[in-house]
């Protein structure tokens, strides 16, 4: 049998400690690196997160600014006189036909956030203002949804309408000349405008008939109406992204 006094208790606790330094050191390596190895993949979702919601200042502006150019227009055409109409050009007449149904709509880039929401890795993103504001932008688009179908209707029935009163015709689509796409340009506005050239182009006296179209203006109003509500709701969705672009600016300007 051994004695006390022959077991090194000094060695071995030194030899002991010695085992749980290492352990706890391989610890806090670990979570060291789990934690650096999170904010590298958090700049990353940043980055992206800058890149797409940049995009989306973009899109969210035009989409709006083509309901108030179109609500303006249909505006106009209801001031207009008989002669008036008559004097308009050919692209005026397009413009004002085009204009009666807009059904324009703001489809956001969304990629990161769906995959940060859908695989539950929100919680990568540390700054909770930023985490509320992305949730608010979602919760937002979706609020949209019901006046995006409204408008989508009414436009649909204005179509229709302006079928049954001799339609539809030749519209112009995008800014691109006839010249740019004569040199096979692949944009699809080209291949758009291309396709359908079979169609005849509206005079001005279609354009009065139209007018004078009671229940075609009607629809048309009523698809303003529904696109100024449209536009409302995304006007919203703007001031998020540009809230949310400050606050991914601020994150990333921290650093990792």
């Amino acid at each position: 049998m051994i004695s006390n006094q022959n077991i090194p208790w000094r060695r071995l606790s030194v030899e002991a400690a010695a085992i749980v330094s290492s352990i706890l050191l391989a610890f806090a390596i670990d979570a060291w690196w789990d934690e650096r190895k999170d904010r590298i993949d958090e700049k990353e979702v940043l980055e992206s997160l800058l890149v797409e919601f940049q995009t989306n200042k973009d899109e969210v502006a035009s989409v709006i600014l083509a309901h108030e150019t179109a609500v303006h227009s249909v505006a106009t055409l209801m001031e207009l006189g008989q002669d008036e109409i008559l004097a308009l050009s050919t692209d005026e007449v397009q413009q004002h036909i085009q204009m009666l149904a807009n059904p324009r709509t703001f489809d956001a880039v969304r990629g990161s956030i769906d995959a940060l929401t859908s695989s539950g890795s929100l919680g990568i993103l540390r700054d909770h203002e930023l985490r509320e504001a992305l949730t608010t932008f979602v919760n937002i688009l979706e609020d949209a949804v019901e006046d995006r179908e409204y408008l989508s209707q009414t436009a649909m029935t204005v179509w229709n309408d302006i079928a049954e009163s001799g339609g539809p015709w030749r519209m112009k689509v995008g800014n691109l000349t006839a010249e740019d796409c004569s040199r096979q340009n692949p944009h699809r506005h080209c291949y758009i405008n291309r396709f359908l050239v079979f169609l005849p182009v509206a005079t001005p006296q279609d354009l009065v008939r139209l007018r004078n179209n009671v229940v075609l203006m009607s629809h048309a109003k009523q698809n303003k109406i529904n696109a100024v509500r449209y536009a409302a709701e995304i006007r919203q969705a703007e001031l998020q992204i540009e809230t949310v672009i400050r606050l991914l600016e601020k994150n990333l300007s921290r650093g990792v």
